[in-house]
């Protein structure tokens, strides 16, 4: 089971390449008419955390279609070997050319996310409002464990003090995780 650290709280599945309660997927396709087989874990992550490089990224979107270059050194050796490169820019490239390192903290999100969703899909579990605000705060806490030592003052708050701003950042991982696991159709390749 994935637990958050330092959260006390649990929103994971076991770590396994397929959606929990397959037979229930499948049932639930059948109904509505797809023929949709079980989602990688792996895959739904991917493309959870290339939807936030992207929201990221569209913030400095240019009139010429590309971005506002972000430059930034690279510590995914592997990465650098191949490219014969150390720095990238971030923002002119998708997520799934990235370096490790620059993929880290929207995989990290999307992780905790698509956990939640799937478990609560596994289970049976209504993905609705409530679900959100209530995955939305594994988000937070989670990133709060990864980032509080730099994180702004504002942004250190428990969950529920956030500002809507602040919540929508946590939401949004939870939305589009549940966009994909609930409309199969919706899914693309990260």
């Amino acid at each position: 089971m994935m637990d958050i650290p330092g959260s006390g709280q649990s929103c994971g599945v076991p770590r396994s390449d397929a959606l929990p309660n397959a037979d229930k997927w499948r049932s639930s396709m059948e109904r509505s008419g797809s023929r949709a087989e079980p989602f990688a874990r792996e895959t739904l992550v991917a493309q959870v955390a290339a939807l936030g490089h992207d929201a990221w990224r569209a913030e400095r979107r240019r009139a010429d279609g590309g971005y506002e270059p972000r430059v930034k050194e690279v510590k995914d050796e592997a990465w650098m070997a191949r490219s014969g490169r150390t720095t990238i820019d971030i923002a002119n490239t998708d997520y799934r050319d990235l370096p490790s390192d620059w993929q880290a903290e929207n995989k990290a999100s999307a992780e905790v996310a698509v956990d939640c969703v799937l478990k609560a899909f596994g289970q049976g579990g209504a993905l609705d409002g409530a679900f959100v605000e209530r995955a939305a705060e594994v988000v937070h806490d989670a990133w709060l464990a990864r980032n509080g030592a730099w994180a702004p003052e504002e942004q250190k708050l428990p969950y529920p003090q956030l500002t809507e701003a602040e919540k929508d950042k946590d939401r949004f991982w939870i939305r589009n995780a549940v966009a994909l696991v609930a409309n199969p159709a919706q899914n693309r390749t990260a």
